[in-house]
């Protein structure tokens, strides 16, 4: 199973400039949902952190289903679902994180 974890903080080092295309990418992933997809509550291109509500989907919920059926590590806070992006983290997983929130949002 492929692995992507968006739950450990950032290291300090690594190109800030890549990090802020990161959040930006997955920000905008995250709102090509449309109307009655995730909210985006904060998208912070200096630390990488991207937080998330869902609505009808408990926080500590969606992250397990994610960790569970799709490998990806993400963590609750309070009403919502925190993404962790670091500056060496492929493209590709962003994408594959939000084909799977598709996935699991259809349902």
């Amino acid at each position: 199973m492929r692995t992507v974890n968006l739950s450990a903080p950032a290291p300090s080092a690594g190109d800030p400039a890549r990090l802020a295309r990161l959040v930006r990418h997955l920000e905008a992933r995250l709102q090509d949902f449309g109307p009655g997809g995730p909210e985006v509550r904060s998208a912070d291109q200096e630390s990488g952190l991207v937080r998330a509500v869902f609505d009808r989907r408990p926080p500590q919920a969606l992250t397990d289903t994610l960790a569970r059926r799709f490998g990806i590590l993400a963590r609750p806070e309070e009403d919502c679902v925190a993404f962790q992006l670091t500056p060496d983290l492929p493209f590709e997983d962003l994408d594959y994180v939000w084909g799977c929130l598709f996935q699991i949002l259809g349902e």
